[in-house]
Order: C-alpha cells, then sequence, then structure tokens
C-alpha cells in the first residue's frame, strides 16, 4: 500500500516543480496543462489514502502488536495479518496454511 502512495507522491512532486519552472517561463498552455496533471495526481494520492482499510484497535492490542513487533523484527502490518488469519483460522477450524499464518504468541498478561 505504501509503494503507490510513493508513487503518486513523487510524481506530484516532480509535477510541482515542472510546473514552478513554466510558471516562471510564463507557457500558459503548459502551464494548464501541469496544473490538471497535479491536480489528478492529488485526487489519486488522496484516492490510494482512502482505499486503505483500517481496523480499529484496542489500545492494548495495539501496543502488543508494536512491542511484538520490534522484538520479533517483523512488520507490524504483517504481523496483524498473521494474527487475523491465525484467528480466522481458529473460528473456522480451516487450516492457516499458505497465509503465512502460524502460531503468535499471546502476550505475558493473557498467560498469567
Amino acid at each position: 500500500m505504501l509503494v503507490p502512495l510513493v508513487l503518486v507522491a513523487v510524481s506530484a512532486l516532480a509535477t510541482a516543480v515542472a510546473l514552478v519552472d513554466v510558471l516562471q517561463d510564463g507557457n500558459g498552455d503548459l502551464v494548464v496543462l501541469l496544473t490538471v496533471v497535479l491536480v489528478l495526481l492529488v485526487a489519486a494520492g488522496t484516492a490510494v489514502l482512502r482505499a486503505r482499510s483500517a481496523v480499529p484497535l484496542r489500545p492494548d492490542l495495539s501496543t502488543w502488536l508494536r512491542r511484538q513487533a520490534a522484538a520479533t523484527g517483523e512488520p507490524v502490518g504483517r504481523l496483524a495479518d498473521r494474527c487475523v488469519a491465525a484467528y480466522r483460522a481458529g473460528l473456522t477450524g480451516e487450516s492457516s496454511a499458505g497465509t503465512g499464518a502460524g502460531p503468535v504468541p499471546a502476550p505475558r498478561a493473557a498467560r498469567q
């Protein structure tokens, strides 16, 4: 999800720089074209940000995810994906094989 956003942001930055350069030269047609392109890139960036599905987490779960990710070196998003896949497999009885979901250790507070 981050790659498309970075691509749009870099394209918007390059277009903005080109727009500033063209404004100094005074080429009206190119100013209009680059302004339209810049507006479209901003709209695309907004669409990319809105397409990301957010699931609100309890603060303790969010803290656990960050700590577990820091301890294992695994990205938080991947760890969250594995946790949800393991939970779904437990609810449905389906195997989580192929999803990369392995056993996820419980936080210490739950073990005590």
